[in-house]
């Protein structure tokens, strides 16, 4: 069993800043379904942000490694979620609404870009997507909301915040979640810390609930559980590959200005549980570590606002 570590064990070193001849952020095509901004940072770190669902499926540290994994048979149909990458899941987790689909209706709508939000800047590059409320959504949810995708990309790390805004004049229960799946050379090899203590509900055993009696979680087998939030404001967790410290990952989460403990979902489907567009051994490669307000329902007031972060700081 491995000793209690946390994000603030590990530090990163920042490399030197490229300055010359770096191209700027845009808005790129890529194919069918493919167009995406993609952010450069003066670093040489660079992220890709799909408009199909505001889907992030690259982000890459200076020395060009791909910290973030989408599965080779990701399917880009404009219909269906990208396997891999940050999905964004709003306004459900699951399905417990079955007129909606699994996971909610921002995953698989596109997105637009706001209005100059795209900026390079020594500190980061950012841009910030938007989604509201249609026709199609209503169909689903008959809801009026505006979303806001906000990346912030620099030498060290990424930063995705999700922003829910109740733009009607009801109120409406939601759930929001960040499904990140960070690549890793080996899931047999890898921990996930950080975790200890916290009361769970194992998704694979059924939904048995019980409480994390290790210091770290260890995937020899298919894991999906949820990590129940228990205090309000920033929590970290690291992944750990070999034993050496990978990521370290910091996620927090506000309701109406209110901070509310953040969830995490922890998740691997191994092939016994690899849908169709993740073929095997491809599960190999990542591990989802996965912030968001999922094990209840919260209600959003007219007019208020939600929010997700998570911070990323590869190692």
């Amino acid at each position: 069993q491995g000793a209690s570590v946390s994000a603030s064990d590990f530090v990163a070193v920042s490399p030197p800043l490229l300055t010359s001849g770096m191209a700027s952020s845009g808005l790129e095509e890529a194919g069918t379904h493919k167009e995406r901004v993609v952010l450069r940072h003066c670093s040489g770190s660079t992220a890709e942000i799909l408009l199909w669902g505001a889907t992030l499926v690259s982000y890459k540290t200076p020395d060009g490694k791909d910290r973030i994994f989408v599965s080779p048979g990701a399917v880009y149909d404009g219909k269906k979620a990208i396997r891999g990458g940050i999905p964004l899941v709003f306004p459900q987790f699951g399905q417990p609404d079955k007129a909606m689909p699994q996971h909610g209706v921002a995953r698989i709508s596109k997105w637009s870009v706001k209005e100059g939000s795209l900026k390079d800047g020594p500190e980061e590059s950012t841009v910030v997507f938007s989604l509201s409320d249609s026709p199609e959504s209503r169909a689903q949810w008959d809801h009026a909301f505006t979303l806001e995708y906000t990346v912030a990309l620099s030498a060290v790390s990424l930063t995705v915040t999700l922003t829910a805004i109740n733009t009607g004049d009801a109120a409406f229960n939601f759930s929001f979640l960040l499904h990140t799946y960070l690549q890793i050379p080996e899931i047999a090899d890898t921990t996930v810390h950080g975790l200890a203590g916290r009361a769970l509900v194992d998704k694979v055993a059924g939904g048995e609930a019980s409480r994390e009696q290790d210091s770290e979680i260890k995937f020899p087998s298919f894991t999906d559980r949820i990590y129940i939030g228990e205090a309000p404001g920033a929590k970290d967790v690291t992944v750990r590959c070999a034993g050496s410290p990978t990521f370290a990952v910091v996620s927090e989460a506000r309701v109406a200005g209110e901070a509310k403990p953040c969830d995490m979902v922890i998740w691997n489907p191994y092939e016994e549980a690899s849908p169709g567009d993740l073929p095997p051994p491809a599960f190999k490669n990542f591990v989802c570590v996965e912030p968001g307000l999922v094990n209840e329902m919260y209600e959003l007031a007219p007019k208020a606002i939600a929010q997700l972060t998570q911070k990323i700081i590869p190692m």
